[in-house]
């Protein structure tokens, strides 16, 4: 895992010295497919709030990765949303309702505004206010 940690780092090391702007330690954390959520980050980011330009080496980063990792576990199986949003299947048709969507994305987990929630469904194809459950689950484990 090193090995990939190095190559995010220098990946995103934008000057050459082997450092990352703190404020990219979200993004090499989602690069080694990580999923953090938001509180997650701001509680490991912590010492860095007032001055994200700071530059962080692998050496402090390794013990975030390690800890996010430990606290994320592995991302969610496509089987494992798909059972969930089956749930919501109330005719058995593979599909779930516009709204039933948002309201679960808004109000459930680390909620969502509306407008992150138009963003997310703007690609998806909707017919008579329904998605197909397959679709969903393409674009969650995608992201």
């Amino acid at each position: 895992m090193t090995d990939d940690i190095a190559d995010v780092f220098h990946f995103y090391d934008n000057k050459g010295d082997k450092r990352i702007s703190a404020s990219q330690i979200p993004i090499c954390l989602r690069s080694l497919e990580l999923k953090p959520t938001e509180a997650m980050i701001e509680q490991l980011t912590v010492a860095w709030k007032d001055k994200p330009e700071s530059r962080i080496t692998m050496e402090e980063f390794i013990p975030i990765y390690n800890d996010l990792r430990d606290k994320c576990g592995q991302s969610t199986s496509s089987e494992t949303l798909t059972n969930l949003l089956s749930l919501y299947d109330r005719d058995s048709t593979g599909s779930i309702t516009l709204a039933d969507l948002s309201l679960m994305l808004q109000n459930t987990g680390e909620k969502m505004s509306s407008a992150d929630v138009d963003d997310i469904l703007s690609g998806l194809d909707m017919s008579e206010g329904k998605i197909a459950i397959s679709d969903i689950v393409r674009l969650l484990v995608s992201v």
